[in-house]
């Protein structure tokens, strides 16, 4: 059986090691390597308006920096099969493995590559990206459009990019508890959220006499002033391990997305799921590829109307057989197909059957 060294991006996983090892026994003998995003550091930078997002990503990156070098010149890099789940280490481990002309059968999962207004730092975030993955084998992608998308924007990494079922890759054993005395909606994330819609639905239904709040968990670059006069509430600073309270304390979940390519919302929708929580999502192919309108109530890209419409309907029926057959079969789902376990699997699995 090959030996598989597996970057993790939780400690809270190491309470479940012995689970996941005889899970994926069958297909490897894995070794994890426990990894983690957040610090004290971090956790004020969220906060922060302005420059809270900037200084958030540096300390990521010098946080993943410094697992990089652990792992190719500590005991790990005896390991040629390596497979990451942390993307950020991924890439910095990759660009220290071609830099030293290191050699190994890498996948690293979880790409996203997003378009920046300013023109400077697209290229030079394209040149550091085409570096890093010229020394990787697979990069795995959670949307099956994102293949050709990708491949698209970089030529140069064509073959490289590998659509693989996303599931939930973080587990919380210290979780915080989050709640509100008022029933809320919530909302949530950074990548492709379009809460602009969002905001003009709730001011619609707000119309139309609809007393439930709206809270939203992001970070204060995610939001305009425009916005933040909307009847959304925007909660800045909720962490990771708080977020799994947010959502189980909802009467609701909504993920407004951005009309893109580019797969995005996932992790957070699947946290509802495994909550049990009613769920609006916008229709687009990307989370189609994971659901269907028998496990969530899908609205059309930015149309705010009937994003309206589908929220008030959601409300009104909470409680029915409709809905909580709704929530069963997505819940199902979840367990079934979207657990850690079974990303877990799939990731290690896919990446040997692409080597024979």
């Amino acid at each position: 059986m090959e030996k598989y060294l597996i970057i993790l991006d939780s400690f809270e996983y190491k309470s479940r090691e012995a689970e996941f090892c005889d899970y994926i026994s069958d297909v490897c003998d894995p070794t994890f390597f426990y990894s983690k995003y957040e610090n004290g550091l971090t956790e004020i930078f969220m906060r922060t308006k302005y420059v809270g997002g900037l200084l958030t990503h540096i300390t990521y990156w010098i946080i993943s920096l410094g697992y990089a070098f652990r792992i190719l010149i500590g005991k790990y890099r005896k390991y040629d099969n390596i497979v990451f789940i942390n993307p950020i280490v991924g890439i910095f481990y990759a660009a220290l493995m071609r830099s030293l002309f290191v050699n190994k059968n890498i996948s690293i999962c979880g790409f996203l590559f997003e378009n920046k207004k300013n023109k400077l730092y697209l290229m030079l975030r394209k040149a550091f990206v085409i570096f890093c993955y010229k020394s990787v084998n697979k990069i795995c992608v959670y949307g099956e459009n994102e293949v050709k998308h990708y491949e698209n924007i970089f030529p140069e990494l064509k073959g490289k990019f590998q659509y693989v079922k996303y599931g939930r890759d973080f587990h919380y054993k210290d979780k915080k508890d989050l709640c509100y005395e008022d029933a809320y909606i919530a909302s949530g994330g950074r990548s492709n959220r379009c809460y602009e819609t969002l905001c003009k639905a709730m001011q619609i239904l707000k119309g139309r006499g609809i007393t439930e709040n709206c809270l939203v968990a992001t970070r204060p670059e995610c939001v305009t002033a425009n916005m933040e006069k909307s009847p959304v509430k925007f909660q800045y600073g909720i962490t990771l391990n708080q977020f799994g309270s947010f959502i189980k304390h909802s009467c609701l979940f909504v993920l407004p997305l951005l009309n893109t390519k580019i797969s995005a919302g996932h992790m957070v929708m699947m946290e509802a799921m495994a909550n049990g929580k009613p769920i609006v999502v916008t229709d687009i192919p990307a989370i189609r590829d994971y659901v269907n309108n028998s496990q969530v109530i899908f609205y059309n890209a930015d149309d705010a109307e009937d994003m309206a419409n589908k929220i008030q309907n959601a409300l009104q029926k909470i409680g029915t057989p409709e809905i909580n057959d709704m929530v069963e079969r997505s819940k199902a789902l979840y367990e079934n197909e979207y657990s850690f376990k079974a990303l877990l699997k799939r990731i290690v699995s896919n990446n040997k059957q692409l080597r024979v």
